[in-house]
């Protein structure tokens, strides 16, 4: 009986990137109707622009303030890498996103990042089998991602993007992702796919919030020297990571 069990937890465990993947699929179409919409034709686009505010929205940070918050940027991807085992594409890649959220808006700049890295999981697959060297291979996905939001941008009558930032951030997200498909298995690629857009969705809201702004303004130097001492806190620990204690706990119940 208890093998049935962990048969059946192994089959909803294989499922869930899927499964994520679907329900993600989903809430990126529907903020992506929201924004194309502007929040004016349906009753829902209506109620959640009343409740979200307009989706062309774009924060006005100034970009000293962005560069004392990007260490505690870098805190966050650090404790989830360190304490809590979440694996995300590297330090910078999750970083880098919540900066390209901040510089396009709390709802445009994760459409257009989401967007982009959709476009760019699906042209992947075939610009690698033209055997092009890395370089090419950014250049030309860049080019290709840069065309679609173009022609949607005219479509709608209206600039999507601000900069060229976004673009170019998730240009190396797709590039990360295909490697870690082929060396590691679409599953893994996936996890570690979800994992980089949420932490870089938690930074850029923590870097929004107004608290952080106060402290920013009244000692800048704080929020990065005390991140930097977070981080090398961090980096002193050596024990098993929170999702690690939790994959291994039936194996320590076994043995007691």
């Amino acid at each position: 009986m208890s093998s049935d069990t962990d048969l059946r937890r192994a089959r909803v465990r294989r499922r869930l990137p899927y499964i994520a993947a679907t329900v993600l699929l989903f809430v990126f179409l529907l903020l992506a109707y929201f924004v194309i919409d502007d929040g004016q034709s349906t009753s829902l686009t209506r109620s959640l622009r009343e409740g979200m505010g307009d989706p062309r929205k774009q924060w006005g940070f100034e970009p000293f303030y962005l560069l004392m918050a990007l260490p505690l940027g870098a805190t966050i991807v650090v404790s989830f890498r360190m304490a809590l085992g979440v694996q995300t594409f590297g330090l910078f890649t999750p970083m880098l996103l919540s900066l390209s959220y901040l510089q396009t808006g709390p709802i445009l700049g994760p459409v257009i990042s989401t967007g982009a890295i959709l476009i760019g999981m699906m042209i992947a697959p075939v610009l690698r089998k033209l055997d092009v060297s890395r370089v090419a291979f950014l250049g030309v996905l860049i080019a290709i991602v840069v065309t679609v939001l173009g022609s949607i941008s005219g479509w709608l009558g209206d600039r999507l993007f601000v900069t060229a930032f976004p673009v170019v951030v998730t240009a190396l997200v797709v590039e990360r992702w295909w490697v870690t498909w082929e060396a590691e298995g679409l599953r893994k690629a996936l996890k570690a796919t979800y994992a980089t857009l949420g932490v870089a969705l938690l930074i850029a809201w923590v870097i929004a919030t107004d608290w952080l702004g106060v402290v920013v303004e009244a000692a800048p130097p704080l929020v990065p020297a005390l991140s930097g001492v977070a981080m090398l806190l961090l980096g002193k620990y050596k024990g098993l990571r929170l999702l690690e204690a939790v994959r291994f706990a039936p194996v320590r119940e076994a043995r007691d």
